[in-house]
């Protein structure tokens, strides 16, 4: 590869970092807190390559000076070609002016976690002093998995999730993001109570709403089995820019 290739590319690759940075896009890659990295990475990236640039242009115009004949003369063979190292701007190109759709949820991996249950339990803050309060389903399940003050023991509380369809019964569920879209595992919660019917009838993938309670003694720290609420209330609503939980 050429140096002249190498700084191409190396300009594109900031340049649609710093595209996807801005546009959001990388929310779909890794998570929001990265922000900051990424747009620092993309200035870096952009930067070494115009300094790069630069710097060869200097250079060729000082051996021009010395030589005093020009660069495309038979003692220099510039002829060489890139040929397939262009084909590194296929996935550049797919980066800045692709947007993959959102991670499907049974490409996730499990949840599960080998340790001590003695190691993860620990007393939670209070819940704020609200009839239901709104947690996320990943807090949900950490708290009811390792809370030891259990703060939420018929408690209401107010989650949001997309329906998901298996085995005869529709559970609440997010797709959770650790760091990035490839560590990305399943947060599910199974619903009862008189309102799961209507929930029932919506199709799989329906974004809802749900106040419920959440029933005492069902602390797992290994996060072995799945957890249940007890749903009072529900409505549908439009899915999120972003459907990840982090």
């Amino acid at each position: 590869m050429s140096r002249e290739t190498e700084n191409a590319v190396l300009l594109l690759v900031g340049i649609s970092v710093g595209m996807v940075t801005v546009t959001g896009a990388y929310t779909r890659y890794v998570k929001p807190s990265l922000l900051s990295w990424l747009a620092a990475s993309a200035v870096l990236l952009i930067a070494l390559a115009l300094i790069a640039m630069v710097r060869d242009i200097r250079r060729r115009s000082a051996e021009e000076a010395v030589h005093d004949h020009p660069t495309d003369g038979p003692e220099h063979d510039h002829s060489h070609r890139p040929g397939a190292a262009w084909l590194l701007l296929v996935p550049i190109a797919l980066l800045t002016f692709i947007v993959p759709p959102a991670i499907m949820p049974r490409a996730t991996g499990p949840s599960v976690t080998e340790v001590s249950a003695e190691v993860l339990r620990r007393p939670f803050p209070p819940l704020p002093d609200e009839r239901a309060p709104v947690l996320s389903l990943p807090d949900l399940l950490v708290r009811i998995a390792q809370d030891s003050a259990n703060t939420l023991d018929n408690r209401m509380v107010t989650v949001n999730g997309f329906t998901m369809k298996q085995d005869g019964r529709t559970d609440l569920a997010r797709v959770v993001i650790m760091c990035c879209a490839a560590d990305a595992r399943l947060a599910r919660i199974r619903l009862t109570g008189h309102a799961v019917p209507q929930i029932e009838a919506y199709p799989e993938d329906t974004w809802v709403r749900v106040e419920a309670k959440v029933p005492p003694g069902q602390s797992d720290p290994s996060s072995r089995t799945i957890p249940v609420i007890d749903v009072f209330s529900q409505s549908k609503t439009d899915p999120p820019p972003n459907p990840y939980a982090y």
